[in-house]
């Protein structure tokens, strides 16, 4: 597999933040019965997709996995931390899943426009949803003192200051943790995750400013409503 500098990581990500414009989408429901009970298909992961409407303070843009996905899977150097590198790749890691629909949400008071949440909306047999989460904790433990990607030369990919954070109470678990990028000069990016599941779907976020290198919070607002609207899709 060919590898991702830093450079064109960070560029494609701005790139695509850029891209992203207003929400063309409808207001759906937003009160989810509880947990879900089944799978569901792409169409339905994609119409239970948040609204602008329903993601206050964030217009929002439909992608493909081929416009999202812009990095390859590039083994880590710590087999135990490799879902920590995928998902900050934005490529799903671990059992493919059965469907899956992405959304990228862009802060609307953001006059750069680069303050973007990227929501991965997937959907598994239970057991490879709750291995999914496993295997992130996991990994956020093991890996407190970060990783490479891609070696240690130009091209690599080097994570640091990984650590757990209070997750919001939504659906059947969820897993919050915050990374850095290291950048040439001896700067670094922060890049937050939220994963949740309820059942067998699961909706993974990342949020990231790609240009001032500031922490970005994914409201949890916004990983509440997803949930609960995930739960009343499949109920």
């Amino acid at each position: 597999m060919s590898r991702v500098s830093v450079g064109v990581l960070m560029g494609a990500l701005v790139g695509l933040l850029a891209a992203c414009g207003g929400d063309s989408e409808g207001r759906q429901g937003e009160a989810g019965p509880g947990r879900a009970t089944r799978a569901l298909s792409e169409g339905e992961l994609d119409r239970a997709a948040l609204t602008a409407s329903e993601a206050e303070g964030f217009s929002v843009e439909r992608v493909d996995a081929e416009t999202i996905e812009f990095a390859t899977r590039e083994a880590a150097d710590k087999p135990a931390c490799q879902p920590l590198a995928e998902a900050s790749a934005l490529v799903a890691y671990g059992p493919k899943a059965k469907a899956e629909a992405y959304r990228v949400y862009k802060a609307t008071k953001d006059d750069l426009s680069v303050h973007g949440i990227t929501a991965h909306l997937m959907s598994y047999g239970e057991d490879e949803a709750k291995a999914k989460l496993r295997r992130v904790r996991a990994a956020v433990k093991a890996c407190s003192g970060g990783f490479a990607v891609g070696g240690d030369g130009e091209d690599g990919v080097r994570y640091s200051a990984i650590r757990p954070l209070a997750g919001v109470e939504a659906g059947s678990e969820v897993v919050a943790y915050r990374l850095a990028v290291e950048l040439p000069g001896g700067r670094s990016m922060p890049h937050t995750y939220v994963v949740a599941r309820s059942g067998p779907l699961v909706v993974a976020y990342e949020g990231v400013d790609a240009v001032r290198s500031k922490a970005v919070d994914v409201p949890e607002a916004m990983v509440v409503r997803q949930i609960a609207k995930l739960e009343k899709t499949a109920s």
